[in-house]
């Protein structure tokens, strides 16, 4: 990747190290990107059929639970609270796409209970991050819901006015909790002495944006995500801080990386349908942020920006500390890995 990005120009530019953080430069890049993006986003949403999932009916719930070996068991509820499942019978079954699949081949195994719904072939007519509509033919269509005992968070912070250029630290937060145990990944621009670095941030950096503020020079928008989004946005967050830990950035200027990360970590939450009213930051013309002719901001303060303009997008959305607290609280936070 990289240079391959790139014009033959731009290319040159890199290999003798006279790269100018410019509109021009910035415009070129955000353009390749934003064709990589779209040929990422083409292939669409994908179904992970693995875990465990509901029925609809309330009163009787059944619950299916998915393996990686290609069993699903099926589970009934026990128990005089109605809280607790019992495993009742278990089956084979294979997808006809792994990725995207259409069809679920159920085979009802003799030794290990009667299944509820034999032997059979489900039709998948559709799908999103939490939920799979599911038929068999002569009767009508059910949705399941995906069951997680976690609860998952995605916190867009930055500040301005810390770094000699007037922009400061920024990145995505990723958080997951059970309750017990709270796992914390964050990716992106942290101080470092009297400049700036990229990668994994300090926690002593990200523990400040565990809480609202009301300093107007600080943002902090966040989100409660489903599993699958989390899933995504962590691989996204994992692979820059590994490019980081490397030395295998795209670009020589780390707040280049750093805009990247963060569109392509929001983004992310939309690959299988609109959950959030994104901002498209693309140095065209209608982009504000990056190409107002009046302000040209240093490319260190755009995703504070950026990060602002989301959460002015999608204030209904954001999780205040009293809710988010009551989630994690319980919790001990601990790193990623």
């Amino acid at each position: 990747m990289g240079e391959a990005w790139l014009s033959p120009f731009v290319a040159a530019e890199f290999k003798e190290g006279t790269v100018r953080r410019s509109a021009m430069l910035l415009g070129l890049i955000l353009v390749c990107l934003l064709s990589a993006h779209s040929a990422i986003a083409q292939r669409g949403c994908e179904l992970n059929i693995v875990g465990t999932w509901s029925t609809a009916d309330q009163s009787n719930p059944i619950l299916y639970r998915f393996t990686q070996d290609g069993k699903v068991t099926a589970l009934s509820r026990s128990g005089s609270n109605g809280e607790d499942f019992r495993e009742i019978a278990t089956a084979d079954y294979v997808l006809d796409n792994p990725k995207a699949p259409k069809v679920v081949l159920l085979k009802e195994l003799a030794d290990r209970g009667k299944f509820p719904l034999g032997t059979a072939a489900l039709d998948i007519t559709g799908y999103d991050d939490k939920s799979v509509t599911v038929k068999i033919l002569g009767q009508d269509a059910v949705r399941w819901t995906r069951v997680d005992p976690n609860r998952y968070f995605m916190v867009l912070a930055g500040r301005i006015r810390t770094f000699y250029d007037g922009g400061g630290p920024s990145f995505p937060m990723l958080i997951k909790t059970d309750g017990r145990k709270t796992e914390i990944d964050a990716v992106g621009l942290f101080p470092r002495g009297s400049y700036w670095d990229f990668g994994r941030v300090p926690e002593q950096v990200y523990s400040h944006f565990m809480k609202e503020t009301d300093n107007d020079s600080e943002v902090m928008f966040r989100l409660e995500i489903t599993g699958v989004q989390y899933e995504r946005a962590l691989k996204i967050v994992r692979t820059w801080d590994r490019r980081a830990r490397e030395g295998a950035l795209l670009y020589p200027d780390v707040t280049m990386d750093n805009i990247l990360l963060a569109k392509g970590v929001t983004e992310s939450l939309n690959q299988c349908g609109e959950r959030i009213k994104l901002y498209k930051l693309d140095w065209s013309i209608q982009d504000y942020i990056s190409n107002s002719p009046q302000d040209k901001p240093e490319t260190t303060r755009i995703p504070y920006l950026y990060f602002q303009k989301l959460k002015r997008l999608n204030e209904s959305l954001h999780v205040g500390d009293e809710k988010f607290h009551a989630a994690t609280r319980a919790g001990s936070p601990q790193s990623g890995h």
